[in-house]
Parts: C-alpha cells; structure tokens; sequence
C-alpha cells in the first residue's frame, strides 16, 4: 500500500507540474508577476486554511521554534524564486524555460550528501548527469 501510495503521489505531481507552466504562461500574458504571485499564494493560504480547519490541525503543536523558521524561510526562498521564474516565463518560451530548471536534481544531489549524509550513489549521480545532458541540448536548441 505505501508503494501505491508513493506512486499515485508522483503522478499528481508530475502531471501538476507539468501542465501548470502553459497555464501560468496564459495567465502571465494579461497579469504582472507581483500579482501573479499575490494570487497564486492567496489561494494556497486559502486552501490550506481550509484544511486545517476541517482536520483540526494545530499549527502550533509543540513543534520546535526552529523548523517554524526553516517553513518560513522556505515560504521566502519560493517566493523569490517564483518571481524569477515568472519573470523567465514571461520572456521567453516555456518549453525552453521550464526543462531548464531541471538542473534543480544536481543542486539537490550534492546537498542530499552533504546537508542530509545521504549516502553518494553512482546510479543517481548518472542519473543526473544525463538530466544536465538534456539541459545542455535543450540550451543549444535556440
């Protein structure tokens, strides 16, 4: 059932990610990236808030006041990077942009290893290597 799970998972977000960069470039043609941003967390604050209402969830069950930290630190690096990724959106086309954040596995690979001691593994590592290949094929398309 966990592997189910796992899998089922992947696949919602694969398609999410996916398709949501043609959506995010129709929106992008009529809507500044402030207010795309704006919008975009507006909803997540709204859904999210929905759900902790339904699930009774406390947002402050003794969790140590450093990993609030971390959640909102990340709230702010995605922030930022959204703009910068709206902002390439905007300018040039998605099927150029978006296969290009997939360097984003290297950058996660070697933190994984150094950060989290997440054992090195030559299959993986290849397997990022062939990603980087895909970039490079894809930046040398224009």
């Amino acid at each position: 059932m966990k592997t189910f799970h796992l899998y089922l998972s992947l696949i919602i977000t694969v398609s999410i990610v996916g398709s949501l960069p043609i959506l995010e470039k129709i929106t992008l043609a009529k809507m500044n990236i402030t207010q795309m941003i704006f919008y975009r967390s507006l909803s997540q604050t709204l859904i999210l808030g929905i759900v902790v209402w339904i699930c009774g969830s406390s947002l402050s069950s003794g969790i140590p006041v450093k990993y609030t930290v971390y959640a909102l630190l990340q709230g702010v690096a995605i922030t930022i990077m959204l703009f910068f990724y709206f902002s390439a959106i905007k300018t040039a086309d998605v099927s150029f942009v978006y296969p290009l954040i997939a360097a984003s596995p290297l950058i996660t690979y070697i933190l994984a290893i150094v950060v989290l001691n997440e054992p090195f593994n030559i299959i993986r590592l290849s397997g990022v290597i062939l990603v980087i290949g895909g970039i490079i094929l894809i930046l040398h398309s224009k």
